[in-house]
């Protein structure tokens, strides 16, 4: 699932480290996808709290169908839970825990790359904070 072709994708928050760490491959898609898609942000662009009953329009189960509909919502949703990323509230929202996201890095075009151009598409080099400006 390429995110760069797609309209509604927002590029302002990427999965930590963390997140990429401790989770599955198909949880850290669902994950990429709820901070990405315009669908699961609200007007600042941050990632919305979803209903966990999965009737609802803006359900967990909904993020993960519309990720990949070959995934179980409730697989990756006891995932989540397990590994401490989303936090279920009294409400019957789930929230997504702010450790598992940051502000994207900005990332040059592939052409200005040159033949920095990793066998990852979205592996980049980013600037330490010690490197000269």
């Amino acid at each position: 699932m390429s995110f760069r072709r797609q309209p509604n994708i927002i590029c302002r928050w990427e999965p930590t480290e963390l997140a990429s760490t401790i989770l599955s491959a198909s949880s850290r898609q669902v994950i990429r996808s709820w901070i990405s898609s315009k669908e699961f942000l609200d007007e600042h662009h941050d990632p919305v709290m979803l209903l966990m009953d999965s009737h609802a329009t803006n359900s967990f189960s909904n993020l993960v169908q519309a990720t990949d509909p070959d995934f179980a919502p409730t697989v990756v949703l006891n995932e989540l839970l397990r590994k401490g990323v989303v936090e279920p509230l009294d409400s019957g929202y789930l929230m997504l825990r702010r450790s598992v996201y940051a502000p994207s890095q900005p990332r040059l075009p592939t052409e200005a790359r040159g033949d920095q151009v990793s066998e990852f598409e979205d592996e980049m080099p980013r600037r330490r904070f010690n490197d000269a400006i």
